[in-house]
């Protein structure tokens, strides 16, 4: 996705956010770096996942941390944990299954920190879990994307954030269908709150599907050599990608990657124009390629 002047602030917001989890006191000075390398990267057509990428890297040498969310995500993971069986019971009691588990995936991918939105701790979806659930599905692919998984012989899910993913557990098992094998990709290295191998431990998801990869290097989304390499050739051989949250569409929507359904908030306006919706809907979306064109 093409970075829009209003990305620039909402990258800022993020590093000031990770720096202060991160401590130390580097704030002005991982701010600051964050404010050159953005100088000498936005620009037309810049995307919007690559130059955060970049500034994330940068920010995350200055404060010698790899992991500066790790505290957030256990508790975005036990916080989700204890609205699993609210969850459960509402596909379980759902005339529509498949669209019930993916609305509740959908519901948890509005956890997204730093960026200006209410729900900069995990907390705060307890409270509104409910009241996200009766909204629905703003937008709903979910009978072209049941059609396509009666034949889908592979299916790719690109996880998201932790905390969420503990919702995605139901979206899987509706997913699965007998004669398709599902692959979850994760992250291979950490970046802001993203699922990694460790991050799904005790979680029960390789119960779930046919096995686990890790997506190559440490990126926003899925990184540009990985899209361009072998691991995005693995991709376009899958019948279908499930692609959760706004950073892999910002990623997937530069390529020809599909077809894709992307599971996702609209947080953003950026984000909701690219993809042709409004902000602050939940998102069922399907397309043959990575973005709209």
């Amino acid at each position: 996705m093409e970075m829009r002047p209003e990305c620039v602030p909402c990258l800022i917001r993020r590093v000031v956010f990770e720096a202060e989890e991160a401590g130390g006191g580097k704030a002005v000075e991982t701010t600051a770096a964050a404010t050159r390398i953005l100088g000498g990267l936005f620009a037309p057509g810049a995307c919007s996942a690559s130059v955060a990428t970049k500034v994330h890297r940068e920010v995350y040498r200055l404060l010698g941390d790899a992991d500066p969310y790790r505290e957030l995500k256990l508790r975005s993971n036990d916080v989700v944990l204890s609205l699993y069986r609210e969850a459960e019971e509402f596909v379980e009691s759902s005339d529509d299954r498949l669209r019930a588990a993916l609305l509740c995936a959908v519901v948890g991918n509005v956890l997204d920190f730093g960026i200006g939105t209410e729900f900069d701790s995990p907390e705060v979806l307890e409270g509104r879990f409910r009241e996200l659930l009766a909204e629905g599905l703003g937008h709903d692919d979910t009978p072209a994307l049941r059609e396509m998984l009666e034949h889908a012989e592979h299916v790719v899910y690109l996880a998201d954030n932790c905390g969420e993913i503990v919702l995605d557990r139901l979206a899987l098992t509706e997913i699965a269908r007998p004669g398709t094998r599902i692959t979850l990709v994760v992250k291979g290295e950490p970046i802001l709150t993203d699922v990694t191998m460790a991050d799904i431990e005790g979680l029960g998801i390789e119960e779930i599907v046919d096995e686990i990869a890790e997506s190559p290097g440490f990126a926003v989304g899925i990184g540009v050599d990985a899209l361009n390499g072998d691991f995005g050739d693995w991709l376009r051989k899958a019948d279908l990608v499930v692609a959760k949250g706004m950073a892999n569409y910002e990623a997937l929507s530069e390529t020809d990657i599909g077809p894709v359904v992307y599971l996702l908030r609209t947080k953003c306006s950026p984000v909701a124009e690219s993809i042709g919706l409004r902000k602050g809907m939940n998102v069922v979306k399907l397309l043959p390629h990575g973005g709209v064109r």
